[in-house]
């Protein structure tokens, strides 16, 4: 997971010096964005029924067969 000491955003300013886009390497974006849907998915399944891990195997292993 991407953090903010790991970012190296370079801010753009406005001519008065106002901050208005921040600018970012691809590869943080794209980081960003893989985080931000892995939460949406996490909030999401949030209230979703609980199973064991026991259960879980049982039922991929009977549908895989």
């Amino acid at each position: 997971m991407i953090t903010a000491k790991t970012l190296h955003p370079q801010y753009l300013k406005t001519p008065n010096g106002t901050p208005s886009f921040v600018v970012l390497f691809i590869e943080e974006y794209e980081e960003l964005i893989e985080d931000y849907n892995d939460l949406t998915i996490i909030k999401e399944r949030r209230e979703e029924e609980k199973i064991s891990f026991k259960d879980f195997k049982h039922n991929i292993l009977k549908t895989n067969v």
